[in-house]
């Protein structure tokens, strides 16, 4: 009888270890991959990378890559979407949240306390259409921030694979991985990868690894180009895209139509670039309103503003963010240096709610000379596929 029992303590005790074992934390180290070994079931199916950055006045919510200030997880969100070749949506509050630090950190916290369900700005087109979604946030009090929760709540993830990545002050993911797992039981929820703030300026290639450890490869593959689409065998008509992007998503947009057409691209460059403070246009203060506020400051030398064999290009795009209804001003330099006489131009113009307006318009009377087109405003975080959209519907 006592053999039973010992046996049977024995089991008890082997049981209780193996159950000790299989417990899974969520919390990380900085600049750690979170643990899985698991992967995506088809890396090659429709990704998509949908992220919340809120960059605020404290230096160490951003970034700054290639002389832009970009919101950390914001950076995350580029060099995945550059690297898988996913569409991009950033999540962005209907009421738009303070960027000083201390009165963002007091809101997040009332809303955590109350939660709060922020309402989103736009919405995903096609989300049934996503296998991969890669989402991306800060840690705020420890867990997400209360806009992530009203992203889980508006839409079906079933049958999704759901690759969370995040950046933070020395908290990881926190209890977040599990959180999501909870909101999403009928998804695959991947481990992700959590990056410290103090690391994220030199993460790329370790994004890039981390990515690669899934499963996922540097996409060289691009659509069927205009031109191509258009006149196959005519080698001698020539696209180029030219852009001014402040924060990026004129850029992104200008990269997705070079692809699409086979152009060249030619990047606007200030002398005297737009710090993230220069374009905090909520501070009457700022270069940017100033310039505003006074049409004689609007005069921005570029560091370049005429193309190299000018004379072969027969389509031009040119992009821009809108700014107060009408296109940035740093494109301004560019359209005076030029003669488009003979060129097809086409604008395109990035924005958060702000449409196309005029400034296609003004521009055109700007140059006096080109065949100017009606052009096309996008939505911050465009897809590709939207562009490319709209790229082949101007060969109808």
């Amino acid at each position: 009888m006592k053999k039973i029992i010992a046996v049977f303590l024995s089991l008890i005790l082997i049981f209780a270890f193996a159950a000790c074992s299989n417990q899974q934390s969520d919390t990380n180290t900085p600049s750690q991959n979170n643990g899985s070994a698991s992967t995506p079931h088809n890396t090659n199916g429709k990704n998509l990378v949908v992220y919340f950055s809120m960059p605020d006045n404290v230096d160490d919510s951003t970034v700054v890559i290639g002389g832009e200030t970009l919101g950390n997880t914001q950076y995350m969100a580029y060099v995945i979407e550059e690297t898988v070749g996913a569409d991009i949506f950033r999540i962005e509050p209907e009421t738009p949240y303070p960027t000083d630090h201390d009165t963002l950190v007091d809101l997040a916290k009332e809303e955590q306390n109350n939660n709060a369900r922020p309402k989103i700005k736009d919405t995903i087109e096609s989300f049934d259409t996503y296998e991969n979604i890669f989402v991306g946030y800060p840690n705020w009090w420890g867990d997400m921030p209360m806009i992530l929760y009203s992203f889980f709540d508006e839409y079906d993830f079933s049958g999704k694979t759901i690759i969370p990545f995040n950046t933070h002050g020395g908290s990881g993911f926190s209890g977040t991985i599990s959180t999501i797992k909870e909101l999403e039981p009928n998804a695959e929820v991947l481990e992700g990868k959590s990056i410290s703030r103090n690391d994220i300026g030199d993460a790329e290639q370790e994004i890039v690894d981390w990515l690669k450890s899934l499963g996922f490869e540097q996409t060289a593959e691009q659509p069927e180009s205009f031109t191509e689409a258009q006149n196959p065998t005519d080698e001698s008509r020539k696209t180029l895209v030219v852009y001014y992007s402040a924060t990026r998503n004129t850029e992104r947009v200008a990269n997705y139509i070079a692809a699409a057409t086979n152009g060249d691209l030619f990047k606007l460059e200030p002398v005297n670039p737009y710090s993230d403070a220069d374009l905090n246009w909520t501070d009457d203060n700022s270069r940017v309103v100033r310039e505003h506020d006074n049409p004689d400051e609007r005069d921005v030398p570029l560091v370049k503003s005429t193309v190299d064999n000018w004379g072969e290009y027969d389509t031009v795009f040119i992009g821009y963010p809108i700014w107060w209804g009408i296109a940035a001003w740093p494109v301004d330099g560019f359209i005076e240096s030029n003669d488009f006489t003979g060129k097809t131009v086409i604008p395109f113009a990035t924005s958060s709610s702000s449409g196309l307006g005029e400034s296609g318009k003004l521009l055109a009377e700007l140059a006096g000379t080109g065949d100017w087109q009606t052009g096309e405003r996008f939505r911050s975080g465009a897809s590709e596929s939207d562009v490319i959209a709209w790229v082949e519907s101007l060969e109808k």
